[in-house]
Parts: structure tokens; C-alpha cells; sequence
């Protein structure tokens, strides 16, 4: 009888499915559709050589009515890694909730997002999938200094007689919806964002906002982010400076920031590079960091991506290449 139902219910989807097309999940109706995408990496740094099936994903997603959308995306990161210098293996098949929200929407002014989401702060964060990525590698920018992810509310939209200015009004006042998932566990995040169009190749924005994170550190940052993009030139950069206080009533700073540019030399191939800088007085970390990279894209949603990054502490001076599908 199980067998039955299954099967009906696969008769179902395949009957109401649109034609697959790859990167644009499998569309049952309106209501529900699937997607997913995983990347491989493979890692030289300091004589040793890593191999990595890194993010394994699935994702839900559809339009409930004019008014009324939701995702849910599911991730597995570090699935296999392989140590092929030494031969050591290991893996964790986990899957953590990534993104689990609702969309309400009311207007161009104002819109609801509940659930848990991505931080509605600058350019890289809000892109969170590799194969769209321009680098496999993630500035620590967008990795150190605020939770990349929320679990909470955001009101949304433009703001009224002001032309071409979007905002994010956040907050977040309890756990996150899956703290083995998240790099900042916190249960208090608030901040506002807004970005202001140029033109259609052109943008600049920033936020401002505070969290505590579960050992009671308080920090507060102002950000800032632009961004230029046309057919062959994409130039972005983004900053952040963040004031930490710690329980201990100790304080110090940390300013961070990158700035990117890209060649695109065809549809499929481009050429990139990054300067970063991070320094946190806290911990006496100072690094400077250029990335040189390349990213060819035999369709689009698959990318092959390979870079070089050298560093002012040299030992981790760093090659990269990946593989990445969008399903």
C-alpha cells in the first residue's frame, strides 16, 4: 500500500512538473517547487592538500498567493573531507536549517519577513550560494564581524518620496532557529540597512546595528557598501568598523573590509581580484590579503573557479579551486 501511494504521488509530480532546466529546480506548480546545489573544493596551504565535498543542499520554495510566499533550504556543510596528504577522512552528513521564512507582501513601501533569513547587510552576505559566487573564497569581512543570519523579523521596502532607496528594519530577541548553524550565536540582533540606486549599473548603501552574543559580548558596528556593474566591469567594496565590549568590561575595535573587481573577458570566463584587510585589536590579528582568481562558467548554473591568495602572515598564503552546480 506505501509502494502505492509513492507511486501515485511521483505520477503526480511528473504529471504536473514543467520541463527541468538545469539551475532552475523542478517546478511542480506555483505553490512548491525544489532546488539545491553543492560545491567541491579542493585546498593546497602550508605543504598540505585537502579535498572537500563542502555544501550539499536542498531547497523548497513557492507563491502561496499574490500576498504570500516562504523558502526553506536545508544544508549539509563539510559533508566529505579527504586529507590527501596524510590520508585522514572524515565528514559530517548533518543537515542545519539555512533559511526557513515567510514572505507577507503588503506593499512597495512596506513587507514582512518572517522566519530565519539571511542579515540583510551589504552585498556578499545576501548571496549565500558558491555557484554564484564570483570566488570560492569569502572575504572575512562577511564572516567575522556580524551573524550572518537571523532569526527573527524584517520589514522591508522603499522608502516613500525618496527615489530608489531600499530598506531592511531587523530585529531578533531569542535563539536562533539552529545555533549549530550559524558563525555568531546570539539571542539579541537589531540593525537597519538601505541601499540607494544610482543607476541601473550602480549602488551605494550601509547599516548600522548591535548584538549580544551568548557569552555577553555587546557589539556595535556601522557599515557601508557600493557596487558598480555592467556587461564586462563589476567593481564592489564594502567596510565595517565594530566596537566590542566583552563581559569581563574589557573593549576594543575592529575594522574590516574589501574591495573586488571583475573582468568578465567572455559570457564564460572572468578574471577577479580582491584586497582585503582585517584588524581586530582584540586579538592582535592583522592580516592583509590579495586574492587573484578565475571563474568559468560552461553554463551558468555551473561554475569552476580557481584562485591564489597571499597573505601578510605568510603561512597562510592559500590556492583554491572549486566545482559547484545549481540544480
Amino acid at each position: 500500500m506505501i509502494r502505492r501511494v509513492g507511486g501515485l504521488i511521483t505520477l503526480a509530480i511528473a504529471l504536473h512538473a514543467q520541463p527541468y532546466t538545469l539551475g532552475n529546480g523542478l517546478h511542480i506548480d506555483p505553490m512548491f517547487n525544489i532546488g539545491g546545489y553543492f560545491s567541491s573544493e579542493f585546498q593546497s596551504k602550508n605543504s598540505e592538500e585537502s579535498l572537500t565535498f563542502d555544501d550539499v543542499a536542498v531547497m523548497a520554495y513557492g507563491d502561496i498567493n499574490p500576498m504570500f510566499s516562504y523558502l526553506a533550504e536545508f544544508e549539509a556543510v563539510g559533508f566529505y573531507h579527504k586529507n590527501l596528504s596524510t590520508g585522514e577522512e572524515k565528514g559530517n552528513q548533518k543537515f542545519h536549517a539555512e533559511r526557513f521564512y515567510a514572505d507577507l507582501w503588503l506593499a512597495d513601501a512596506y513587507n514582512f519577513r518572517l522566519g530565519k533569513m539571511l542579515t540583510p547587510i551589504g552585498y556578499w552576505n545576501i548571496e549565500p550560494i558558491n555557484v554564484l559566487r564570483d570566488t570560492t573564497s569569502s572575504p572575512l569581512y562577511s564572516m567575522l564581524l556580524f551573524p550572518k543570519f537571523l532569526t527573527g523579523v524584517d520589514l522591508n521596502g522603499y522608502i516613500p518620496n525618496v527615489d530608489n532607496v531600499h530598506y531592511h528594519l531587523f530585529a531578533q530577541n531569542n535563539h536562533d532557529l539552529d545555533e549549530e548553524y550559524i558563525n555568531i550565536p546570539n539571542t539579541h540582533f537589531y540593525g537597519f540597512s538601505a541601499e540607494k540606486e544610482l543607476t541601473n549599473e550602480s549602488s551605494f548603501g550601509g547599516s548600522v546595528g548591535e548584538y549580544i552574543t551568548l557569552t555577553n559580548q555587546r557589539t556595535r558596528f556601522i557599515q557601508a557598501n557600493t557596487k558598480f556593474d555592467n556587461e564586462q566591469w563589476q567593481m564592489m567594496g564594502e567596510m565595517i568598523f565594530a566596537q566590542n565590549n566583552f563581559a569581563d568590561n574589557d573593549h576594543s575595535s575592529t575594522l574590516s573590509g574589501y574591495a573586488q573587481g571583475m573582468y568578465r573577458y567572455t559570457q564564460e570566463h572572468a578574471f577577479i581580484g580582491r584586497y582585503e584587510y582585517y584588524n581586530d585589536h582584540h586579538t592582535n590579528y592583522v592580516d592583509n590579503i590579495a586574492v587573484a582568481g578565475y571563474s568559468y562558467r560552461p553554463w551558468y548554473p555551473v561554475s569552476l573557479k580557481g584562485e591564489y591568495q597571499w597573505h601578510s602572515l605568510r603561512d597562510e598564503n592559500t590556492f583554491l579551486f572549486s566545482l559547484s552546480v545549481l540544480f
